[in-house]
């Protein structure tokens, strides 16, 4: 099988079945946070991932996952002082995983107009609709902006390595801090403009190229998940003697 990404079925999935999956993983990330039942929610968001398409991206998110353990059993050797903040940033790491891999499959397989025909099918106001529509495009422009901010430093020799952080710690970070920032209002700015010239403040019926409607895979996707998760809370909660929030 190959690994490359597919957008195939991730790209067919309805907008709001991809929104209930995500509140989905982000209540049971709320009530799940030890290592062993947090792990079974992300085994099944990378499943979910690996099947709907996203290959690369489950597996990339799945070494991720590997090293933020490595570093978190690492932090039980270390001194107290150090590793209680260390682990604390490890374990918020750990448990947003879930809901930042799903995330990432959803904002890269959902284009604009599907999202904002879905979410005004949802009868959502339309104060709400457009930030996140924005929103959706934002984090995939800006990390693009990144990318381009990092290929210009590596050009000028100051490439966000070990070296230039320990040798040049301020003029490294100033380097890539301030243009990202003067980019974020930039982006802010273009994709409003660009979501007002598309016509998302228009008032009446919202229509889409693509159907919005449910299919037997939606269905599928939906009941999967909602298994799953109230699996893995009806677990802990049986052999644990309850929940902690």
């Amino acid at each position: 099988m190959a690994l490359t990404d597919d957008n195939g079925l991730c790209s067919r999935l309805d907008v709001r079945t991809k929104l209930a999956v995500l509140l989905a993983l982000i209540v049971t990330g709320a009530f799940v946070k030890d290592f062993a039942w947090g792990s079974m929610v992300f085994a099944f968001a990378c499943m979910l991932t690996f099947a709907i398409g996203r290959r690369k991206m489950a597996l990339s998110f799945a070494a991720s996952y590997a090293l933020i353990m490595i570093i978190f059993w690492a932090t039980l050797f270390l001194p107290r002082s150090v590793s209680g903040a260390l682990g604390s940033a490890v374990l918020l790491a750990r448990t947003c995983m879930p809901v930042f891999l799903f995330a990432a499959a959803f904002v890269s397989s959902t284009k604009i107009g599907d999202l904002t025909a879905a979410l005004y099918s949802l009868r959502l106001p339309r104060a709400l609709v457009v930030p996140l529509a924005v929103c959706v495009r934002f984090f995939p422009t800006l990390g693009q902006e990144a990318g381009a901010v990092l290929t210009s430093m590596h050009l000028r020799g100051l490439g966000l390595s070990p070296r230039n952080v320990v040798a040049h710690p301020v003029l490294t970070f100033e380097s890539l801090l301030v243009p990202l920032m003067l980019r974020c209002a930039k982006i802010a700015d273009e994709l409003a403009a660009s979501a007002v010239a598309r016509g998302i403040d228009r008032p009446g019926l919202r229509t889409s190229y693509s159907p919005i409607r449910i299919t037997a895979a939606d269905v599928a996707v939906m009941a999967s998940t909602i298994a799953w998760c109230a699996g893995v809370i009806a677990a802990k909660t049986y052999f644990e003697g309850g929940l902690v929030v």
